[in-house]
């Protein structure tokens, strides 16, 4: 399980020439750290200082907890995916392949999906962050935005329907919005 692994043996892993991890990790693990970074920020946006946005930043930062464990979930989906695919593809049966590319595309739909939310949370929390922690939220709109960039890339690679790429596509060009320049 990717979650399990030290960054260390994650980055040695995708190093390797092996099918998995691979770019669809990647980005999974990339929304993993940004939801981590964001969590932080509203956790240092909370108690006597803010006591204003103090039950907002502890209810978004275990909603990006959350988030961050499903980002997880779907860095291990994806090798589960693209070995399906793999296998499909060995049967050279059209119906079984086009069965696995349907399965594979919904892994990065939903990462995108995730990133899309978890940026529109955090753009929308910004203003109310504790001022020293608003890089930290920057960094995680950017990390988002990066991830979701490059899940597509995964989204693309398995054929989706063409509905699936407008959403994709319109999901990322919001959370690019969000980005701070």
């Amino acid at each position: 399980m990717t979650g399990d692994q030290t960054i260390a043996s994650f980055v040695a892993d995708l190093s390797a020439r092996q099918p998995t991890p691979g770019g669809g990790a990647s980005a999974a693990v990339t929304a993993a750290i940004a939801c981590a970074t964001a969590a932080m920020a509203c956790r240092y946006t909370t108690g006597e200082k803010w006591p204003a946005v103090t039950t907002e930043a502890e209810a978004l930062a275990a909603q990006l907890d959350a988030w961050r464990t499903d980002a997880l979930h779907f860095a291990d989906a994806d090798a589960t995916a693209y070995g399906a695919v793999g296998i499909a593809k060995k049967s050279k049966d059209p119906a079984t392949i086009a069965a696995a590319a349907r399965a594979a595309a919904a892994v990065p739909a939903g990462l995108i999906a995730l990133c899309g939310a978890a940026a529109h949370a955090c753009a929308d929390f910004r203003p109310r962050c504790n001022p020293w922690l608003v890089s930290d939220i920057d960094t995680a709109l950017h990390l988002l935005a990066g991830a979701a960039r490059a899940a597509r890339c995964t989204l693309l690679m398995n054929q989706p329907a063409a509905a699936l790429i407008n959403q994709a596509t319109a999901t990322v060009a919001a959370i690019s919005v969000a980005e701070p320049v």
